[in-house]
């Protein structure tokens, strides 16, 4: 019987021995547990909160940028319409420029032919003068020479008339030494 105390002994002691190393165990496990997850959740806490530190700077850092790149939008958008203001203002410039220039060609073109149309009315009126001046020179010429005929005839018709005035004296003194004549 003692080999059967002995089977019925080792495993009791072993079975106590175990127990009291599975309620330390036990007992301590759970603290260790809780331990572990403390931690773990303590951890996770610093982490979380790192993380919103971070993020709160990545926030922070993208906000900054976003204004930075919104004040550089905006100087480039500037840059741009005053660009582009300045290109407008150049081609309506020279628009302007072209459509003065093909005033003053179609201004000098009127005035050419002005001047043209001037030079043959000068020409035209000097013709006219010429020929108004050789007309005048003629009608003196006519004039004096009609005065001189017109002095002529007069002088004709003065001989005419003396011609006349001695024939009708002759031909009076004719009939009166006829009637003399025959009276005798």
């Amino acid at each position: 019987m003692k080999k059967n105390k002995l089977y019925f002994i080792i495993p009791v002691v072993a079975l106590i021995a175990f127990g009291f190393y599975y309620w330390n165990f036990s007992s301590q496990y759970q603290a260790v547990e809780d331990a572990k997850a403390a931690a773990v959740k303590q951890a996770k806490i610093v982490k979380l909160q790192e993380e919103a530190i971070a993020r709160e700077a990545a926030i922070k850092d993208a906000v900054d940028a976003q204004k930075i790149r919104k004040a550089e939008k905006a100087a480039r958008d500037a840059k741009a319409q005053q660009e582009k203001d300045d290109k407008e203002n150049a081609r309506l410039g020279a628009e302007k420029a072209d459509q003065e220039a093909q005033k003053l060609t179609r201004q000098a073109d009127k005035l050419e032919k002005d001047v043209a149309a001037t030079k043959d009315e000068i020409s035209k009126i000097e013709t006219e003068e010429k020929r108004s001046q050789e007309e005048l020179v003629f009608v003196k010429q006519y004039t004096a020479a009609a005065k001189e005929n017109q002095m002529k005839l007069a002088d004709v018709l003065t001989k005419i008339q003396e011609a006349d005035a001695a024939t009708a004296r002759a031909a009076a003194a004719a009939a009166a030494a006829a009637a003399a004549k025959r009276n005798s």
